[in-house]
């Protein structure tokens, strides 16, 4: 039997860091620069491994036999050491991909959430195919290769009977045509636009940052189990709002006031050419807008309502305070819009409670798209 002997180390590895990080990730993960040059440093440093070293008078830890001219009967070579337990040499950081560190961090937080682990779809990426698509439904346009011809004649017979009270067959494509066609409600759009918007003015750090952390880790957990294709934007926002690279998202440093109105702006401009994609607006901040921003902020948070499919609202409130000022707002607003929600992130209770109704309305607002592209059939066909 063949031991693989990488693989087990391998899992060794993997299971001494999800011990490390279900132990120590709130800390972790509000670290301001969480990635540096696309790697997470933690604080688990490697295994210090026992130093052998050659012909000390040591208590021996192994002995050599070979045909040197050390000491020994019958020319074994001492081999003498001290155990890494007692060998204080430097010590090497683990660091981690970021995308490993998401990993296993979602590992973690799927099991403090209690949420069910989801299955990936089976295809990634944009794919083609050259399956032909089943044409199950019915349309007035469509390719003449692909026209129905009993349909066709019965629209014409009924239309002539209609206008001129002759039963006759004088077809006229343009008003009598019927096509087979796809079903849309079959067809699923396999595109999502994410666009993560965060406050960083003075007060979003420590707790605030780690709440909003794990919850964009849970949600790239479920939207990767709902879309193979996944195109993400990040925008930052004080006073001014500025798009950034993902490594930059998770290390930018907290500072300046608070102008919600430029992070809705900023993430608007991001939806060009995006009309082929299912759009999301995920939006993190404590609520206090700054003085003079809060009617701006109004328009333009109903302005994103009308462009994006989504818009989730999460207020970051890790200590429990009231709701007001500008979240006081948009939580009255996503009572009556259903393209709107909105979170009080308070712990992981909260975020787990925001990750279901935000999951819904994806759900929901895929099957109205889908139902709203169906041309109807023809009533007499009922």
């Amino acid at each position: 039997m063949r031991i693989h002997r990488g693989r087990i180390a391998q899992h060794k590895h993997d299971t001494l860091l999800r011990e490390y990080l279900k132990q120590n990730l709130h800390e972790l993960i509000q670290q301001k620069e969480l990635v540096a040059e696309g790697k997470v440093k933690t604080q688990l440093s490697t295994l210090d491994l026992p130093t052998l070293r050659y012909g000390d008078d040591e208590a021996y830890l192994a002995q050599g036999g070979g045909s040197g001219s050390g000491a020994g009967e019958e020319g074994a070579q001492p081999v003498g050491g001290l155990l890494g337990g007692d060998h204080h040499g430097p010590e090497i950081r683990v660091e981690l991909d970021f995308d490993e560190f998401v990993r296993l961090a979602q590992e973690v937080l799927l099991d403090e959430v209690q949420l069910p682990a989801l299955q990936r779809p089976p295809r990634g990426g944009e794919v083609e195919t050259e399956d032909l698509p089943e044409l199950d439904d019915l349309d007035r346009m469509g390719l003449a290769a692909d026209l129905n011809l009993e349909e066709t004649l019965v629209a014409s017979l009924l239309r002539n009977v209609r206008e001129r009270g002759v039963a006759d067959y004088d077809v006229d494509l343009r008003q009598d045509g019927w096509y087979f066609v796809e079903d849309p409600s079959a067809s699923r759009n396999h595109r999502s636009l994410e666009v993560y918007v965060l406050d960083i003015s003075g007060s979003m750090r420590g707790d605030y940052l780690a709440l909003v952390r794990k919850t964009i880790f849970l949600l790239w957990y479920a939207l990767e189990r709902r879309y193979p294709t996944n195109l993400r934007r990040y925008v930052v926002f004080q006073d001014v709002a500025e798009e950034k690279t993902r490594e930059e998202f998770f290390s930018v440093e907290s500072s300046g006031g608070t102008h919600i109105s430029a992070g809705f702006e900023k993430a608007m401009e991001l939806l060009e050419g995006a009309s082929e994609y299912d759009t999301y607006l995920f939006l993190f901040t404590d609520g206090e807008t700054s003085s003079g921003d809060f009617e701006l902020a109004k328009r333009k948070y109903e302005e994103a309502l009308e462009r994006f499919d989504l818009v989730c609202y999460g207020h970051v409130n890790p200590g429990s305070r009231g709701v007001g000022g500008f979240s006081e707002y948009v939580q009255e607003v996503a009572r009556r819009r259903a393209n709107a929600t909105f979170a009080n992130l308070v712990d992981l209770d909260s975020v787990r409670d925001a990750l279901r109704e935000c999951l819904v309305r994806v759900d929901g607002e895929g099957r109205q798209r889908c139902g709203s592209t169906r041309r109807s059939s023809p009533a007499w066909r009922s």
